[in-house]
């Protein structure tokens, strides 16, 4: 978008350039038309401020504010990131300044909110002056004129009604709290010890001071429970639980719901508890057998699932009206996932004296959906306390490089103090032998940073291609086994004791599936040359051309080149599969069934299901809609969150000002990594990304 765009007379044309820019997506074309239809007297430029406004909307904020200035910051800081990205995805260099600069729009930014302001947008837009949710009447209304003493805002009705709504569940759901002593402190960490098995080395398993926290406040208050990763926030959930049941026989008789926002982060909280109940004690199941069933024998779903969506009703069948039972008890884990309606409508169906334990990580990146509701709840405005924060992790402790640089990063978040952090480097990929040497023997993980640019000169799209094709031949070595592994498994053999009575089959299995976790590329964006889709390209080309030299030497011809997928190939899928109990996020390889290629899944066998088989399943990719599968190797940033693995490679965008180089992307990317993280970015770039929090606006005032 130029200045003559900017200035055109045609807003359809300026809607359409701002598609281009990717500032809109063409569905708001056809709702900003329906606007205009119900008034049809908007000025020109007013009709231009709300085309920006639902830019900014799209952001995932649910307001805008109607202060000129404020605005202008907000319009600013996303029309800059719109060229960057542009410019960055761009086959070709572009001159930057072919575009209008975010000053151009501030005539736009300034009418356009003098005009609401001002003058009768009551055809669109129904005033309020305190915060309730909308009556029948003002449903068909898509905004709401927010006007309070510190600001006026506007908001899509839907997303001021759910901010209304988890403002009064939240009230009566969440009371005020206080932390508990010491010698309470001392006793809930005698208790666990005395129902779990020691540790491998003998010692007892002790958990830490405000794990212990949560779990007494758990017994009679319902919490948000936040921490990073490997800070045992399911770990204190399994606790609060079993003691619940413990003291309350009248609870095991009460419904325990488990739920996330998405299958794959249920399924891992269900694993999770599952593998925290194997360190009870043999007599603490025996003596408690009624409790250890029921914990045992629970299922997880998502929130949408778990309400049960109904299509003839147009909405869930548990809702403010017909809500769950009091007798219940839910736990709702990746909070940070959940966006402002889906949060509304959970908290709106449960009722005054059930019991909820929300967990999460506010630092991970918000909801894909507008909101960023688990940290605007804890910024609790009254003097209540219903939040234990976890801030010791089993996976980084003092001794992890990963770790600090994670607590570094979150620091910057938290104080808002950008001045503190300076990049240096734990590790470098050029450190000599032994500097690595002595590194390697004091941490127990791995911080590297590598930069494709050899000096401070910019590199030419050709010349980047060029290194990261070089840096993608290097990485792609580590699996180039995956194709010959792949085709030893036999996806025909059930994974059955008969079937499989010397357990090679599952060996087999095993065996490329841990090669598939050791490693993974993350990307903050899907375009452009540091894009998933160009490196996974890449390391498709490279993995089946090693696969190709070693079978001409050994003699072999590929008999499925054709295919469209060859085996080894790591998938993810995209697109929730209901009728298979595949989600969004799961992982897989193909491997082949003679001719027929197929996705090779572990799924942990349904809780009360007799095991008859190992944990592997495999769908013919037939089966699967192609638009809800692609390639792994390379993954998003966002598609990483609740996954681990041994390796992990980032690849940051190069232009400062890119939208998606923020805090949230760096901390959420470093932390699915267990023993090394590389983070491809030079200095300036890597700390430009540690200094941005994004921010978005979500009003929640509790």
């Amino acid at each position: 978008m130029d200045k003559i765009i900017l200035a055109t007379e045609s807003i359809d044309e300026f809607i359409d350039a701002l598609i281009e820019m990717r500032g809109l997506i063409p569905l708001d074309k056809h709702l900003l038309h329906l606007l205009f239809e119900i008034k049809n007297d908007i000025p020109l430029q007013t009709q231009k401020f709300l085309t920006l406004s639902l830019s900014l909307l799209d952001d995932g904020n649910t307001r805008v504010p109607l202060d000129a200035s404020q605005f202008a910051d907000m319009w600013n800081h996303k029309w800059n990131g719109l060229v960057t990205l542009r410019i960055s995805t761009a086959e070709e260099d572009i001159d930057e300044n072919s575009f209008a600069s975010a000053y151009d729009f501030a005539s736009i930014i300034t009418e356009g909110t003098q005009d609401i302001l001002a003058n009768d947008f009551s055809a669109i837009a129904e005033t309020r002056d305190t915060d309730t949710e909308s009556t029948e009447d003002d449903l068909g209304k898509p905004f709401v004129l927010a006007k309070r003493p510190n600001g006026s805002h506007l908001y899509f009705t839907k997303h001021f009604d759910a901010k209304c709504v988890i403002e009064k569940s939240a009230k009566i759901l969440f009371k005020n709290g206080c932390t508990p002593i010491d010698e309470q402190i001392a006793q809930c960490t005698q208790n666990i010890a005395g129902i779990c098995k020691p540790l491998a080395n003998g010692k007892p398993f002790l958990i830490k001071k405000r794990q212990a926290e949560a779990i007494i406040r758990g017994q009679t208050e319902n919490l948000v429970i936040t921490g990073g990763p490997g800070t045992g926030k399911t770990t204190v959930v399994l606790y609060i639980l079993w003691n619940l049941l413990a003291s309350h026989s009248e609870m095991l008789d009460w419904n325990i719901y488990l739920a996330a926002p998405s299958g794959k982060a249920a399924d891992r909280m269900r694993e999770s508890l599952i593998d925290g109940l194997a360190r009870i004690r043999n007599e603490q199941k025996s003596d408690n057998e009624r409790i250890f069933r029921k914990l045992n024998e629970l299922e997880s779903s998502t929130i949408h699932r778990l309400l049960r969506f109904s299509k003839s009703k147009g909405g869930f069948m548990f809702n403010h009206e017909e809500q769950f039972s009091k007798n219940s008890i839910f736990v709702i884990d990746e909070a940070s996932m959940i966006d402002i309606e889906m949060f509304a409508a959970l908290l709106e169906a449960i009722p005054e004296g059930a019991r909820i334990f929300i967990l999460g990580d506010p630092f991970q990146l918000p909801s894909v959906d507008s909101g960023a509701v688990l940290g605007e709840i804890l910024k609790v405005q009254s003097d209540k306390n219903f939040s234990v924060k976890l801030n010791e992790s089993n996976r980084f402790d003092d001794r992890s490089n990963i770790g600090k640089l994670a607590a570094e990063i979150k620091e910057v978040a938290e104080t808002k103090d950008n001045t503190k952090f300076v990049p240096h480097k734990f590790t470098s990929s050029d450190t000599s032998n032994d500097i690595a040497n002595e590194i390697t023997t004091t941490f127990k993980d791995k911080v590297f940073y590598r930069k494709l640019e050899t000096d401070n000169t910019p590199l030419s799209k050709k010349e980047e291609d060029k290194r990261i094709e070089t840096f993608i031949a290097e990485w792609s070595r580590d699996f180039a086994k995956l194709p010959e592994l792949a085709e030893n498994i036999h996806p025909e053999r059930t994974g059955t004791e008969t079937d499989d009575p010397e357990h090679r089959e599952t060996a087999r299995r095993n065996a490329i599936w841990q090669l598939s976790l050791t490693k993974r590329i993350l990307c903050a964006e899907r375009r452009g040359l540091r894009g998933i889709e160009n490196i996974n390209k890449k390391v498709c080309s490279k993995i089946k051309n090693l696969w190709r030299i070693q079978n001409k030497k050994q003699g072999k011809n590929i008999q499925r080149d054709d295919s469209g997928y060859f085996p080894g190939q790591l998938l993810i899928i995209t697109k929730n599969q209901e009728m298979f109990k595949l989600y969004n996020g799961d992982t897989g390889i193909v491997v082949f069934d003679g001719n027929t290629p197929c996705l090779m899944l572990k799924k942990t066998p349904p809780q009360g299901s007799k095991r008859t088989r190992d944990d592997f399943v495999f769908y013919p990719l037939s089966v699967l809609p192609e638009d809800s599968i692609t390639t792994a190797f390379a993954i998003t940033i966002h598609k990483s969150q609740g996954s681990e693995y041994k390796h992990v490679t980032m690849f940051l965008p190069t232009k400062i000002g890119h939208p998606l180089l923020t805090n949230q992307i760096i901390y959420t990317g470093i932390t699915r990594a267990k023993e090394s993280v590389t983070i491809i970015a030079n200095d300036e770039i890597f700390k430009t990304a540690v200094t941005t929090v994004s921010k978005r606006d979500t009003g929640i005032s509790l």
